[in-house]
């Protein structure tokens, strides 16, 4: 009966075993990577599993308000009917910075269920004079010691960095703004360069719209990292501290040198802002949200200038376009078989640089080798120095003969951007042993697969016809009725097709008179809405009809397409009418106004009276002028 107890127990456990998946324990730590002067925070220490025995840190340059407050959590999941477990415990810090420039959070340990875990220490810098009305803190996370982890790599990307001598922008001075920035200016054509597109606020951004992507002129590009949610993190830039987050990555080569300019991306943030001070309690807080607006403010990074360099001249002949730092491999996939048996040389470019653009290298086969085309492969990831991991090229081949042949060494240069010169790799020559084949229908011959067999006609020779050829009428196609059915039916497609196109081109030409003929009506018609606007005292429906009226008019008159109606565009084409160069100006000085109004409309309603006749004046001015 014991024996009976003791194998269900066992049974049951084991059960119990396979049905239970623990999560893997872990230690780890969570801290925001920077902070403000006298900020409060939180510092976390996380353990996945039964914790027996927890060692507190130490926490220079920062004051323990409160803590270690502890708490737990359990969850259970079940996926494709194998059920897994977590158990967390949390112990939660709340310090407050000191005037010092760092924070050092010193190692913790544990031991989570027999085995010890130590995080390792943490570095938190502080910035001095920054405002207090931040976001809440973006952790940093360190993993312990006791576990294999990728965190704490990415933590060290979320560490600060000052962009203060960065030209063109003044950062640390506005709540919001949009960077283009790369990891160099200064490169040779074909040098990898990586972009990065980020988001810095201090404000509650609500969702973007009319995003503009940079354009990469003259640069082969490429997204690296596109993500759908977008992740803040806290970054210091000059004496504030931001929530940063990364919008777009790009791998960029230069295709040709000289100083190669990038567009800059735009976009349109919705911000939320209070109509007036917060309050200086949580229920001040919380009252306040009712009275809290949207704003439209439109965000854009500004031309970057790179500067490329032609690599050197006298590059070697064996030279594949390869930049950065390459290795080369060669090896076979057999190197003894029979003739007319298939076999693979394997030619392997690992290293780092513009590892998709480069070339195959040329290899020298034995002339009794059949060829076939290379294939290649590639296993390379992104990283600072471009593309790095391994392009691999198969070169398929069919000796036809036996015998001991060889591969001569094969040699490709690439430029060597830590040495700033060209590089030649050399592999060893290669040794082929190829068997006697044991195909019945070669008799020991090489036969090309391109010859084909002769086929049997049913006569050994064709003889030559002698004398001279017919030249009777009826074996002409001119002589035939079937020619001139032909010609016939060709020239009447030809007369139809003709005259379908003309009938095309005039009613496009009525359409454009029709555009230039009704624009007056038109713009009328929508600035009397945009008067009744007025009245009504209506800001934002005022100017976009406005806006509407005027950009309307001036492209049904000269005949723009609405998709090239651009400020460039209208200026040059109403100059090119000699329309006076002044009222080309106030024409786009109040497309201006209007676009400025309907994102940030503050102090506007002075004008609209003064905006609307201006507009009405220069549409009449252009009727009698155009």
């Amino acid at each position: 009966m014991k024996n009976g107890l003791l194998r269900l127990s066992l049974i049951v456990a084991l059960m119990l075993g396979s049905a239970f998946s623990w999560a893997q324990n872990s230690f780890k730590v969570e801290a925001p990577n920077v902070v403000g002067e006298g900020e409060r925070f939180l510092v976390k220490f996380v353990a996945n599993g039964e914790v027996s025995n927890f060692t507190p840190p130490s926490f220079a340059g920062a004051d323990v308000i409160a803590g270690p407050t502890t708490s737990t959590s359990w969850s259970s999941t079940v996926i494709n009917g194998k059920r897994s477990s977590s158990y967390t415990k949390t112990y939660t810090y709340v310090l407050e910075a000191s005037d010092q420039e760092t924070i050092t959070v010193s190692s913790a340990s544990a031991e989570i269920e027999g085995t010890a875990f130590t995080t390792s220490p943490l570095t938190i810098e502080v910035v001095k004079g920054s405002s207090s009305q931040q976001a809440s803190p973006q952790p940093q996370t360190q993993q312990s010691s006791g576990q294999p982890s990728a965190a704490s790599s990415q933590a060290q990307q979320n560490r600060s960095q000052d962009y203060d001598d960065d030209p063109g922008i003044t950062y640390g001075k506005a709540d919001l703004f949009l960077r283009l920035s790369l990891n160099k200016t200064k490169v040779f054509k074909g040098e990898p360069v990586t972009a990065v597109l980020k988001i810095y606020t201090r404000s509650n951004i609500v969702g973007f719209e009319d995003i503009r992507w940079p354009v990469f002129n003259g640069f082969w590009s490429q997204e690296t990292e596109a993500p759908q949610n977008l992740n803040f993190v806290r970054e210091k830039v000059g004496n504030q501290i931001y929530n940063s987050a990364v919008i777009r990555k790009y791998m960029l080569m230069p295709q040709k040198s000289g100083a190669l300019t990038i567009d800059p991306a735009e976009m349109v943030c919705q911000v939320e802002v209070a109509s007036r001070p917060r309050g200086r309690s949580i229920l001040d807080d919380f009252f306040d949200m009712a009275d809290r607006n949207y704003v439209k403010k439109r965000l854009s990074t500004g031309k970057l200038t790179v500067h490329v360099s032609e690599i050197p001249s006298g590059a070697p002949s064996t030279f594949g376009g390869g930049v950065g730092k390459l290795n080369m491999t060669a090896r076979l996939t057999r190197d003894s078989l029979n003739a007319n048996e298939a076999a693979s040389l394997i030619v392997e470019l690992s290293g780092s640089g513009n590892l998709n653009l480069i070339e195959n290298p040329v290899v020298v086969f034995p002339p009794d080798f059949e060829r076939y085309d290379a294939k290649s492969t590639n296993n390379f990831s992104n990283s600072v120095e471009g593309y790095a991991g391994k392009k691999t090229i198969e070169y398929p081949f069919i000796p036809r003969g036996e015998g001991v042949y060889q591969i001569p060494p094969i040699h490709y240069s690439y430029f060597d951007l830590g040495h700033r010169q060209y590089r030649t790799l050399t592999t060893d020559t290669i040794t082929v042993k190829v068997g006697k084949g044991t195909s019945e229908n070669t008799g020991g011959m090489y036969i090309p697969q391109s010859q084909k067999t002769v086929s049997n006609l049913g006569e050994d020779i064709r003889y030559i016809k002698t004398g001279l050829p017919s030249m009777k009428g009826e074996n002409f196609l001119v002589f035939n009725w079937i020619y001139y059915v032909i010609a016939a039916i060709l020239a009447g497609l030809f007369f139809l097709i003709t005259k379908l196109m003309k009938d095309r081109i005039a009613l496009r030409k009525d359409v454009v008179r029709s555009r230039n003929r009704k624009a007056n009506k038109v713009a009328r018609q929508r600035l009397r809405q945009a008067q009744a606007f007025l009245s009504q005292n209506k800001v934002q429906e005022f100017y976009g009809e406005l806006h509407k009226a005027i950009l309307g008019y001036t492209a049904d008159k000269l005949s723009i397409q609405r998709s090239d109606l651009q400020r460039d565009v209208i200026q040059e084409t109403l100059l090119s009418k000699n329309v006076p160069q002044e009222d080309v100006k106030d024409l786009i000085a109040l497309l201006d106004d209007c676009e400025m109004v309907r994102y940030s409309p503050e102090g506007a309603a002075g004008t609209m009276d003064a905006q609307y006749r201006k507009a009405a004046d220069l549409i009449s001015g252009f009727e009698n002028k155009l």
